[in-house]
């Protein structure tokens, strides 16, 4: 198990906006960063990350903690190999002292010894590429004629594997890798001898990265490959295993996704020399879905960096018809998808090795046309004067249209649509109207039967006390204890007898003092919940952040989620840029003490006011339940009566409001 000493100094160093930023682009917003949340199907940013308190919080769909936590749920990856990757980020040297359990043992060590391995073929790969005649003479040589230069080889890990058939085999033997596990990743065969040999023997490598920049397998090009001829297919590839998952995984995603981000927009290609070429020729923000059909998971990757996508296919009439295809699942995914058709005799490629890097980049400008639009025009030619096809075809548009959030986007493709095939924009629409009521239905239909991840934070019964008076004065003291609870104000000196007397007090000691004093506690059991985990972490709690991890960490969802509501709040403030440029001190909650110390008091005090409201509530209720003969009882609430009616004149006055009732 990772030693408490280490767990502590990676907590130290991690930012959480670096941590975050890592996986999904963030914009500044105030003292904040906003992105699309990666947890549910995001439309808008909806995930806030507060530096300060070292938190994150999705407003939509709840999901909410702290770095490591984040890590974990991107990640899918367990507490301790979350602390492994960030210590790694962060160069924090990983110290073990008690034992995990030995299945939890047992699971990561495999895990590591997989990766390991996997690094250790890539290296492997690499200096065969460079470092051996054979490598240079064929691998080099060949990534050389198609044009790739040294920087842009080494840039995706490109090497070579020996034709020999043993090379790898021996040099992992040398070095004691398993070749049992080597075999589970596809490195290695065994022949029906029973010997090893290496799987990619005699081909070029193309590793597939990570988003993190780790080998999770591998492609392998046979530059000897007749059509027709050739026992083997020309790119082979690593099969599913414990570490990669081709479906999670887009080729070039770790050398693109920065540029993908800072341009809003992302190409999609077929193969792995597609994506190399492109990137050479100052494309960057590029990707291969490596020959295959979009999966849901490579979609989500796309749409966590970006909303627009732009499909690059080969030029011919099948490379046409596989985008199209494959670009049907980005519109329910709310992706906005562009096409370009590149010439007949050429695919990505090829068009970027032909052509100069300018005219690449004015190509891809000029020619990149809205899918749906691109659909109609190009397919309205195979339709003809065939009534039945082109009603087949206007349907499948509408059904693509009805995919698209945007109604004056929908209008748009609508009135278009009419004029490439002749038909009424009300008939369109009508078609239009069924089709998007069918996907409402089906859309709620799936709504109510799905569960969500992500425990909401309480009964329907309580959520209601939200709106009640006296929970929403609860609330108002919580949430100045869990954003300001450890900061230092002016307070009036219960123990002074002269009037106006102040002393200095933390702010969650004086709520515990005054509601100790007045024996108040809080009517939600939520709220009364949260107050006292609150009272345990203050006690050793130093900074305010320590309060924000202590419930980012909680182990109860209720509480958790609760409490990262409020912290996870944006404080209202000007810019940077305008305090900077004007030489001024904004005051806000967090730095003027006069503006805390009076929303302290005047929180305490409307708590005060709202549970003598209730306590008058019940008196009330007594009254009715009394017989006329009960006269000592009458008399005992008519004098509780007058003393509530008299406190919540004092404190109306004290804050300067009038109490109607």
């Amino acid at each position: 198990m990772i030693s408490r000493s280490t767990i502590d100094k990676v907590e130290s160093l991690v930012k959480i906006e670096e941590v975050v930023g890592d996986f999904i682009p963030l914009k500044r917003k105030g003292k904040s960063y906003v992105g699309i949340c990666p947890f549910h199907n995001d439309k808008s940013p909806s995930l806030t990350v507060t530096p300060h308190l070292g938190i994150y919080k999705c407003f939509a769909c709840g999901a909410g903690g702290y770095a490591v936590k984040f890590v974990m749920e991107y990640e899918k990856m367990s507490y301790a190999d979350a602390i492994r990757y960030l210590a790694n980020k962060y160069n924090v040297e990983v110290e073990e002292d008690a034992p995990e359990t030995p299945e939890q043992r047992a699971e990561q060590d495999e895990r590591e010894a997989l990766i390991a391995i996997n690094d250790f073929a890539d290296n492997f790969f690499i200096s065969q590429l460079f470092d051996t005649e054979e490598g240079r003479d064929i691998g080099l040589a060949y990534f050389k004629e198609r044009g790739f230069n040294e920087e842009t080889i080494k840039r995706f890990h490109l090497g070579y594997c020996p034709a020999s058939g043993y090379a790898l085999v021996n040099e992992a033997k040398a070095k004691g890798y398993s070749l049992e596990r080597m075999e589970h990743l596809g490195l290695v065969k065994k022949s029906e001898k029973g010997n090893y040999y290496d799987f990619y023997r005699g081909r070029v490598i193309f590793p597939i990265l990570s988003h993190t920049g780790r080998p999770l397998g591998f492609g392998g090009r046979d530059l000897n490959y007749v059509k027709g001829v050739s026992k083997t297919g020309k790119y082979i590839n690593s099969p599913e295993n414990a570490i990669y998952h081709k479906r999670d995984v887009l080729y070039g995603f770790y050398t693109a996704k920065k540029a993908i981000s800072e341009n809003n927009n992302v190409y999609l290609v077929e193969g792995y020399t597609d994506v190399i070429s492109l990137y050479q020729a100052g494309v960057k923000n590029v990707v291969a879905s490596s020959g295959t059909m979009l999966t849901e998971g490579q979609v989500r990757m796309i749409s966590r960096l970006t909303k627009n996508i732009t499909v690059m296919y080969d030029g011919d009439n099948a490379g046409i018809s596989a985008a199209l295809r494959g670009i049907e699942m980005l519109l329910p995914a709310g992706l906005h998808a562009r096409i370009i058709q590149l010439p007949p005799e050429h695919d990505p490629d090829s068009f970027a090795r032909t052509h100069r890097d300018s005219e690449l980049i004015e190509y891809l400008s000029d020619n990149a046309t809205d899918f749906i639009l691109f659909k109609a025009r190009v397919l309205s030619k195979d339709v003809k004067d065939d009534p039945l096809k082109r009603a087949e075809l206007v349907n499948s548009i509408v059904k693509n249209i009805a995919d698209v959030d945007d109604v004056i986007l929908r209008a748009d493709y609508i009135k278009h649509c009419s004029e490439i095939f002749g038909y009424k924009e009300d008939v369109l629409n009508v078609a239009l109207r069924k089709l998007t009521v069918h996907k409402m239905k089906k859309q709620k239909a799936d709504d109510d039967t799905f569960e969500p991840q992500v425990q909401l934070p309480a009964a329907p019964a309580e959520r209601e006390t939200r709106f009640d008076t006296l929970a929403s004065a609860e609330e108002r003291i919580l949430s100045l204890l869990l954003r300001y609870g450890i900061y230092v104000v002016l307070v009036p000196d219960r123990f002074s007898t002269e009037e106006g007397d102040y002393t200095t007090s933390r702010i969650d000691q004086y709520v515990f003092d005054e509601l100790f004093a007045e024996s108040i506690s809080f009517s939600v059991p939520l709220h009364q919940k949260v107050y006292e985990e609150y009272a345990k972490i203050a006690e050793t709690a130093q900074t305010q952040k320590d309060i924000a991890i202590f419930f980012a960490r909680h182990e109860d969802a209720q509480v958790q989620k609760f409490a990262m509501d409020f912290l996870a709040a944006e404080e209202p403030s000007c810019s940077q840029e305008w305090t900077e440029r004007f030489d001024v001190v904004v005051n806000s909650m967090s730095n003027h003490v006069g503006i805390l110390g009076n929303e302290l008091m005047n929180d305490i005090n409307m708590l005060k006011l709202r549970y003598l409201e209730k306590f008058k509530e019940q008196l009330m209720k007594e009254f009715e339940t009394l017989d006329s003969n009960e006269v000592e009882l009458t008399d005992l609430l008519m004098a509780k009566l007058t003393q509530v009616n008299l406190r919540r004149s004092q404190l109306s006055d004290l804050m300067g409001i009038v109490v109607t009732k």
